[in-house]
């Protein structure tokens, strides 16, 4: 029987890593033609800069509820738990369409991007599409159906560097860019509900408005608590890229961004495949003496994938970037050398993340996250005293970076050991 458990385990994982794969192999192959015939480092400056504000609305649209679906036993509980979720995502998109009406030249002028202003109206849309996109992602989890979450992931990224590669072929400026991430989450999220249509439908007559309600109030845990650490995340790369985007312009945030498409795809390939599972198991476990020997085997494991990017980042030539892309990308592998270390800690940190929620450690992670937000001011301007050029701040940053994902991974292990009986 453990035997089938493992295997079940590592075959889910291998089911969503070959779809994190096949939709990350798109993005590389299409990326380095966006780079060298249609796309600037600005345009994907701008584009990294109406990811980061958008996703100070996104990522909280839904307060976090889809957690709670994974781990709740009923199906009625889930299903309206995911209705409740999917009720309050709307109003963070009422709430930034206002925002947008209002303050949208405010808020293109303090990031040094006019252009953006009017193109500002499309983050209603990404909330929309990104809240839901996320929430069925929990739900199939919940149901172990990982063929759909890897299936769903091909089409978001085939349809979003479809859209993309056809406006640069029409001549769009960095707008092209933000299309066409939208558009793939709108394609991923049409895919979950043709499948849930499929599948659940039959459940929908369990929705019921106050047993909703009950159920946000059940998992408040995670509105009072991983809500703000998650919004306070938001923060830090909102942080990190406008401090970039101050000091030294549009083309160094447009090279840190794309340094990090490439470098994340590599590592969250495994990471969202593995953090899926792992969260879908850690549900089943109660034992603390049997989640610490799992914590610590693939904290391990996870530790040796890590080095293998690294490697690969370091053998490419120097050269590569201009060679292929043009010289306005020249620095771009230096760029990546450097971030790839602060990303493979991170790597393995938020392959195990989950862990803080399945031990009811969510006001824990709010505080680590204020910490985390002071140790980047910190590095980046320490860094910045030290040596006032570009490499000298990125390598405060990365240092930052680095000891509090270290710091997460092994304060889980205290956490772990200090609780009698995991619920």
């Amino acid at each position: 029987m453990i035997q089938n458990k493992r295997s079940e385990f590592f075959r889910n994982i291998l089911i969503l890593f070959s779809g994190s794969f096949l939709s990350q192999l798109i993005p590389f192959i299409v990326l380095p033609i966006l780079q060298r015939y249609y796309f600037s480092p600005a345009d994907f400056g701008l584009l990294a800069v109406f990811i980061y504000f958008s996703e100070l609305f996104a990522k909280v649209a839904t307060l976090k509820l889809e957690y709670g679906i994974v781990i709740e036993k009923r199906i009625k509980d889930a299903i309206n738990l995911m209705y409740g979720a999917l009720r309050i995502s709307w109003v963070m998109v009422i709430l930034s369409l206002i925002v947008v009406l209002f303050f949208r030249y405010d808020i293109a002028y303090y990031f040094e991007a006019p252009k953006l202003a009017n193109y500002l109206f499309l983050l209603p849309i990404y909330i929309l599409v990104t809240s839901f996109s996320d929430v069925s992602n929990y739900w199939f989890n919940r149901g172990k159906h990982f063929k759909v979450i890897s299936y769903s992931k091909i089409t978001q990224t085939s349809a979003a560097e479809g859209v993309k590669l056809l406006t640069g072929v029409l001549g769009f400026s960095f707008v092209g860019l933000i299309s066409g991430r939208i558009t793939g989450f709108a394609v991923a999220s049409l895919y979950y509900f043709r499948k849930f249509w499929q599948y659940d439908r039959v459940n929908l007559r369990l929705l019921n408005r106050n047993h909703s309600n009950k159920m946000i109030k059940k998992n408040r845990k995670f509105i009072f608590f991983t809500t703000p650490s998650v919004f306070i995340g938001s923060i830090i790369n909102l942080a990190y890229i406008n401090l970039f985007l101050l000091y030294f312009g549009k083309d160094i945030v447009g090279m840190i961004g794309v340094s990090m498409t490439y470098l994340s795809a590599g590592f969250g390939v495994i990471s969202v495949s593995f953090s899926q599972v792992f969260y879908s198991k850690l549900a089943e476990v109660k034992d603390k003496v049997k989640m610490l020997s799992k914590y610590k085997r693939f904290a391990r494991n996870l530790f040796a994938l890590a080095s293998v990017p690294i490697v690969c980042v370091y053998a490419f030539p120097s050269t590569w970037a201009v060679n292929i892309l043009g010289n306005e990308w020249g620095e771009l592998i230096v760029i990546a050398r450097i971030m790839v270390w602060w990303l493979a800690i991170w790597f393995v940190a938020s392959s195990l993340s989950f862990v803080y929620i399945r031990l009811g450690r969510q006001k824990e992670m709010v505080l680590f996250d204020i910490l985390h937000l002071i140790l980047i001011f910190i590095s980046f301007f320490v860094a910045i005293w030290i040596k006032n050029d570009f490499i000298s701040a990125l390598w405060g940053f990365t240092i930052g970076q680095s000891l509090y994902y270290l710091f997460a991974v092994y304060i889980a292990i205290f956490y772990i050991k200090k609780f009698d009986e995991i619920k």
